[in-house]
């Protein structure tokens, strides 16, 4: 009894004392823990620029967007290889009103559950990318029983009077269920996903707004246009306008966008609201850009009623819920897609890419993201179809350049963000015809040429790449300190025009790679890899260069 006694006196003991460590971590450790796991990811201005946040830390989207029909357990199963070759840390994955909510009021989450979870083996996070009333300019993936029902969720009418395929951003009933929708999805990421953080940003619908007609011609949209602006519209302009002044009078030839464009902002608004109420993750738009080659035709050449850039401050007034505006841009042109870049990198928003192509010029392209000063990031769609990994790995077909640079670029993410966060990186980028570039820094000029160097008039020049494929980035460490990263080309300092010490020497070039932010130093370069100049090949290299004036 005595021996039964003191065993239960000691069974007690441990218990009690369990139970005190467990007090005690809870009261002690726990607001630790409680810190990491309510550290939901966000999205941080920082003076004049943006930081997305991951678990406390600054992240750097280096994305890969599956195709549309690929959100599906099977589906990623095979895509998974494929991603981990693409060097991404992110990959953009559709989730589908119509497949979540087949059945009004009745929800599933089984396969997006089962994707989360394949996410987290891989090690990737994800970007959900809503693809309810709008996908494409088009409502193809509301569920049946919406489509089924146009008296109830009316779509929008042609200047013909003819239903289009999209639902009208001015009904109540379509919004009201799209917001249902949506906010129980977000509550399911909540609690599936609250703590671990797998997914850490959200696009709310796809490439808004209706094709096949410039506005919705239905009597009550009609009757709104040729009224007044509504007074948060107006809000938005940079110049003044009279009170009660009707859509024509304010906009003119862009009425119809514009009266589209604030509809679709409020409605998508009004959705990422209801989704932010229940768990606050960072959400955006992506944006078909009106910029089109040819004719340029609302509703037709692009969805009419997106957040097209002259509209950019209205959305921001209007839907001040949506945190990024983002470009799509699979335009390969140097001039274009640099302009699209400034459009959409303003003080109020972060310079975010969801949507870019794979082509070797894309990927040229991409080193303007990567120098911007405000940029979190850029993804490159579909790469999941018709690539394998051995193909990515070998860098061949669609998106294996931008693998590529995701591969050279990706460990030091932080420290390029961190160097043109402060306006020290310039990029390079070999165009048609342009094979010799310069940048300016503060004490030297660097002189990039793009292919085989040779002499003649005017000095060493580069004669382009046979593929046009040369990119580089340059990051000032200090005053006579560099950074270079980039693929085919030629690198050489000089003294700024009008120094007192006319040439150079190159103290130190040291090739290596990065560690959690750590410099790790591969060799050391010289004798011939330097004497002509720093010569980055075709599979990309890091330098850490030191020049010095004589």
């Amino acid at each position: 009894m005595a021996s039964y006694l003191q065993g239960h006196s000691l069974k007690r003991i441990v218990a009690l004392f369990l139970r005190l460590s467990l007090f005690l971590s809870a009261t002690f450790l726990s607001p630790a823990l409680l810190a990491q796991n309510g550290n939901l990811p966000r999205l941080e201005r920082h003076g004049d620029h943006y930081q997305l946040q991951v678990d406390g830390k600054p992240y750097f989207i280096l994305g890969a967007q599956v195709h549309n029909s690929n959100g599906f357990l099977a589906a990623m199963d095979a895509a998974w290889p494929v991603l981990h070759a693409m060097h991404c840390n992110t990959v953009s994955l559709p989730v589908y009103w119509d497949a979540i909510e087949p059945k009004e009021g009745t929800f599933d989450f089984t396969a997006i559950d089962a994707i989360i979870k394949g996410a987290r083996i891989q090690g990737l996070h994800l970007a959900l990318l809503w693809f309810g009333t709008w996908k494409n300019g088009a409502m193809t993936y509301v569920p049946s029983w919406v489509k089924e029902n146009p008296a109830r969720f009316p779509l929008v009418l042609d200047a013909t009077n003819h239903p289009v395929q999209a639902l009208s951003p001015m009904s109540d009933a379509s919004r009201d269920a799209d917001r249902t929708a949506f906010a129980r999805l977000m509550a399911h990421l909540k609690e599936f996903d609250g703590t671990a953080h797998t997914v850490i940003l959200i696009q709310v619908e796809n490439e808004a707004g209706v094709l096949g007609a410039d506005r919705d011609y239905s009597a009550e949209a009609t009757a709104s246009f040729k009224g007044p602006v509504p007074a948060e519209a107006l809000a938005s302009l940079r110049k003044t306008v009279p009170a009660g002044s009707t859509w024509i009078q304010v906009f003119a030839e862009r009425a119809p966008e514009a009266f589209m464009s604030y509809w679709t902002a409020r409605y998508i608004g009004s959705v990422a609201e209801a989704g932010k109420a229940v768990y606050p993750l960072p959400m955006y738009v992506n944006v078909w850009p009106r910029e089109q080659p040819g004719l340029l035709r609302p509703g037709f050449s692009s969805p009419s009623g997106g957040a097209v850039a002259y509209l950019l401050a209205m959305w921001k007034q209007v839907a001040p819920a949506i945190d990024i505006i983002g470009p799509d841009i699979y335009d390969e042109n140097f001039d274009a897609y640099r302009d699209l870049l400034t459009l959409y990198s303003h003080p109020d928003n972060a310079l975010f890419v969801p949507e870019t192509g794979g082509s070797v010029h894309h990927a040229e392209n991409m080193f303007m993201v990567f120098a911007a000063k405000n940029a979190i990031g850029i993804s490159t769609f579909g790469v999941d179809a018709g690539l394998s990994a051995e193909d990515l790995n070998s860098y061949k077909g669609w998106g294996s350049e931008n693998a590529l640079n995701y591969a050279l670029l990706g460990p030091a993410a932080n420290v390029w963000r961190s160097l043109s966060d402060a306006g020290h990186v310039q990029a390079a980028i070999e165009q048609e015809g342009v094979a010799n570039l310069g940048l300016g820094f503060d004490a030297f000029d660097a002189s990039v040429r793009f292919g085989a160097v040779t002499d003649g008039y005017g000095g060493p020049r580069g004669r382009g790449n046979p593929q046009r494929n040369g990119r580089v980035l340059i990051g000032q460490l200090g005053p006579s300190e560099f950074l270079i990263a980039g693929m085919n080309a030629n690198i050489i300092f000089a003294t700024k025009l009008g120094a007192p010490m006319t040439n150079t020497m190159l103290l130190s070039v040291e090739e290596g790679h990065f560690e959690e932010g750590d410099w790790k130093v591969d060799r050391l370069l010289n004798g011939d890899e330097t004497a002509f100049g720093l010569r980055l090949p075709a599979h990309g290299q890091t330098l850490k260069v030191r020049v010095r004036a004589y």
